[in-house]
């Protein structure tokens, strides 16, 4: 364990004190010895019985207690390794009681302060002297208030032990009874139209604004005679926000159906999720998997990067010399002046010579190196193959939900049932798809290496050509990651291979673009507004909490509170994540349903049958008249 002390250094101790002693003391390893030493020469020079009766002992660690080099034994609670003071280390009172018995304990390697507080009985607070004959009660302070790194560091790990299971309650659990409360008051009538136009109208009201303001201070910089043309500039871009927000307006009036038609599938898919809300807690279980594996990972690298060869050089300096550089210590240096150059030359052994010093390193062969090149793609494969399990999962779970006639016999037992279809049947198709961005992320990453390598090399045209393939890639990994998400969508209701999936989901994207396009900006709206809704409420509400219940016991609500937004935020993801993938399926099935069954066939909700009627009519009409259906 490791007990801290004053200065901010931990000391390895066996264990944490259970109890408060005043008596003895823990100190940085320097001190020890040096403690040691002292007592063991006054000993020597005046007996241990007289250092025990002059408490010559608890005088010097008392003095650097002051010098924040030692500490007492405080009670202390472990945690994560560390022993976390249940006294904040500036409040620490130490209690000592001494008796007037001054005797000569001989010479010592202290200064001579110190000797004088050991020949004298003196109790040394903070570093200064004070001679008392009765019961002495020492508080060593640091400051009034803490400002160093470590009294901020042991406050708030102090302040987070004191209430984890409160953090764990409003970051994690209260976060997910507000996705599943957000869900259902998205489904009363009107509320979530209002939200998703109030947002699409302040946009246009934010550029309108902003270009009005834009225009104003343009006038202003021109009246005061502003140089250059930055008033021109202004009065230019004003006009260009105008522009935007004519086009924000036609665009939104262009799609209004087919917002009307995303409202719905956020709606359905808000349904769905609340059939079944174990579906939103299915991310935790991929978190741990991943952590799981990350655990195992993490030893093998660990493991592969300590099997490099140790290889040791002597750096020496040379003065009134030009920097050398790595090169032999024979070779003369750079005549570049300056005070002192640093040259290395690389040895067999540790021995170098006076006034150097040995330095090592680890040096690795090709094959480690293509090893460790190959665990970085394990990982970018596991990890990818995790996310699209569940995405296949909720895929399914949504899609037999939208294909039921009796969706009231539709619950947790379907999520859990979608869990064993995508186990037993479409894994292969998971692993396929993580198979392709995983080899795409781990070229970023070799892009990522060499890119670093031409940077030292200063080559700036190298450097400038793969920042531009880097961001080529990043965009391919986009799209392909989109296209995955349609392919699981498609195999989640049609069973399709990957490849077949992939095929029929892009032709799917191309004949019903604007209708993703509306979605995709619906969806974004809805899910910005849970995301903020989720965390804003988490954290005011356990900050709140904190204040009630543990205002008096806490140095400060920062650290807890920022805890419970952390938390609190990634539940929010998690749950964007489940529910941007419904309403991505919601969709597809819709789509589906809209192309293969016929109208009165149809397995549509009522809120989709009616968007589905109005833009669809004329569709249904051409497609009708073209195989000689009479209307």
């Amino acid at each position: 364990m490791a007990y801290p002390m004053p200065s901010g250094f931990f000391v390895c101790v066996e264990s944490c004190p259970s109890t408060n002693n005043f008596d003895k003391f823990i100190c940085e390893y320097e001190i020890q010895h040096d403690i040691d030493a002292t007592l063991s020469a006054a000993a020597d020079i005046g007996g241990s019985g007289v250092v025990e009766s002059n408490n010559a002992s608890k005088s010097i660690y008392l003095f650097y207690t002051g010098q924040k080099q030692c500490m007492p034994l405080i009670e202390s609670t472990s945690f994560l390794g560390y022993c976390i003071p249940n006294l904040p280390l500036n409040d620490v009172l130490l209690s000592t009681n001494g008796t007037s018995n001054q005797s000569d304990v001989g010479s010592s390697p202290l200064t001579q302060e110190k000797d004088d507080a050991i020949s004298n009985n003196a109790t040394i607070i903070n570093g200064t002297t004070a001679y008392n004959n009765a019961s002495i009660s020492v508080s060593v302070t640091a400051e009034k208030k803490a400002t160093s790194r470590s009294d901020v560091f042991d406050m708030v790990m102090a302040d987070v032990h004191t209430v984890r299971y409160v953090i764990f309650t409003f970051g994690c659990g209260v976060a997910v009874t507000l996705g599943i409360f957000f869900l259902i008051i998205i489904q009363l009538p009107g509320l979530l139209s209002l939200l998703v136009w109030s947002m699409i109208i302040a946009v246009d009201v934010g550029l309108v604004a902003a270009g009005y303001y834009t225009k104003g201070v343009s006038a202003t910089w021109e009246a005061s005679g502003r140089p250059g043309n930055e008033a021109l500039a202004l009065y230019y871009g004003s006009y260009a926000l105008y522009g935007l927000a004519g086009v924000w307006c036609l665009v939104m009036l262009f799609l209004r159906k087919r917002i009307l038609l995303a409202i719905a599938c956020v709606k359905e898919a808000s349904r769905a999720i609340s059939a079944m809300p174990l579906m939103t807690v299915f991310p935790a279980a991929q978190v741990l998997s991943l952590f799981a594996f990350t655990v195992v990972w993490g030893i093998y690298m660990a493991y592969l990067a300590s099997s490099g060869e140790i290889k040791a050089s002597c750096m020496c300096p040379i003065f009134d010399q030009g920097f050398a550089g790595v090169v032999d210590a024979k070779v003369t240096p750079a005549p570049t002046p300056a005070d002192t150059a640093m040259a290395s030359n690389s040895l067999g052994s540790d021995s170098c010579g006076e006034g150097c010093f040995v330095y090592k390193e680890l040096t690795y062969s090709t094959n480690t190196k293509y090893a460790g090149l190959y665990m970085i793609f394990v990982w970018f494969w596991t990890s990818q193959f995790i996310v699209a399990v569940g995405q296949l999962v909720v895929a399914v779970s949504v899609s037999k939900w939208y294909f039921s006639r009796d969706r009231s016999r539709v619950g947790n037992s379907t999520f859990v049932k979608s869990i064993f279809l995508v186990s037993r049947y479409h894994l292969g198709t998971a692993a396929f798809g993580a198979l392709v961005i995983a080899i795409i992320k781990t070229i970023r990453a070799v892009l990522s290496y060499i890119q670093k390598r031409a940077a030292k090399s200063k080559i700036r045209l190298a450097v400038i050509l793969l920042k531009v393939l880097q961001c080529l890639i990043w965009c391919l990994e986009k799209c392909l990651k989109f296209i995955n998400k349609q392919a699981y969508i498609q195999t989640a209701i049609f069973s399709y291979s990957f490849c077949k999936a992939a095929r029929t989901g892009f032709f799917l994207i191309l004949r019903n673009a604007l209708r993703i396009s509306a979605v995709s900006i619906v969806s974004q709206v809805v899910l910005f507004i849970g995301k903020v809704f989720i965390t804003v409420v988490s954290t005011v509400s356990g900050y709140y909490y904190l204040q009630i219940h543990f205002g008096d016991q806490l140095n400060s609500l920062m650290a807890p509170t920022l805890l419970i937004a952390i938390c609190s935020y990634a539940v929010s993801e998690m749950f964007d994540e489940v529910f941007g993938m419904a309403i991505s399926t919601i969709l597809q099935c819709f789509v589906t349903d809209e192309e293969i069954f016929e109208p009165n066939k149809r397995y549509s909700p009522s809120s989709l049958s009616g968007t589905l009627d109005a833009t669809q009519q004329k569709y249904d009409n051409k497609k009708n008249s073209s195989i000689g259906i009479d209307q």
